[in-house]
């Protein structure tokens, strides 16, 4: 009886070793790699550098009236655009490609629009590297994008939320708090 429950206990404590370790790789795999966040903003930017031109309002749905932008004068900034911000913030270096607007029934919009510009490096083709913690900002056109999401689903109000592809394959998406209420028939952001 004594050896038939020496080795049990050996088992159970081989089996609680295992299991502990098997859970550790686990933890530190999804650590480890790159993790990656979306923002998604409402900007308005003029023909210039858009550096020190980019008048941003963080998109949340508690203030999608973007009383800010809308209610201010700025006949200097012709241009509505979203403002996608991609943030590495894992371990590990990541490729992403140019963001992209993602309504509510999962379609991808803008990918390659005419009119993408890569406000704080240079854009070097469709693919960029993050780094363990650094964060790129792009410009999508707002209206050309909207416009050909409502192309296909005319007069219905559109959810936009950021999007980005990563150099795996896999999608990330901006948090649903941080989406933006597009009501039917709105062509402009300012009255």
């Amino acid at each position: 009886m004594t050896d038939a429950s020496g080795a049990f206990a050996v088992a159970a404590l081989s089996l609680a070793v295992s299991t502990v370790s098997l859970s550790w790789q686990v933890v530190s795999h999804f650590l480890s790699g790159a993790r990656v966040r979306c923002e998604l903003s409402i900007a308005i930017h003029d023909d210039g550098d858009p550096v020190p031109s980019i008048v941003s309002e963080v998109v949340d749905r508690t203030t999608t009236d973007l009383q800010r932008i809308q209610g201010a004068e700025f006949e200097s900034y012709v241009h509505d655009a979203f403002s996608v911000v991609v943030r590495n913030t894992g371990r590990g270096p990541v490729s992403v490609r140019v963001p992209c607007i993602s309504d509510r029934r999962r379609s991808y919009w803008g990918g390659a629009p005419s009119r993408v510009r890569a406000v704080d490096f240079t854009m070097q083709g469709s693919v960029c590297r993050l780094e363990p913690g650094e964060a790129k900002t792009w410009l999508l056109p707002m209206w050309q994008i909207i416009d050909t999401i409502r192309a296909s689903r005319p007069g219905e109000p559109l959810t936009c939320r950021a999007a980005v592809l990563l150099g795996t394959g896999r999608w990330v998406k901006g948090s649903r708090a941080n989406s933006w209420q597009v009501p039917a028939g709105m062509t402009s952001l300012r009255r």
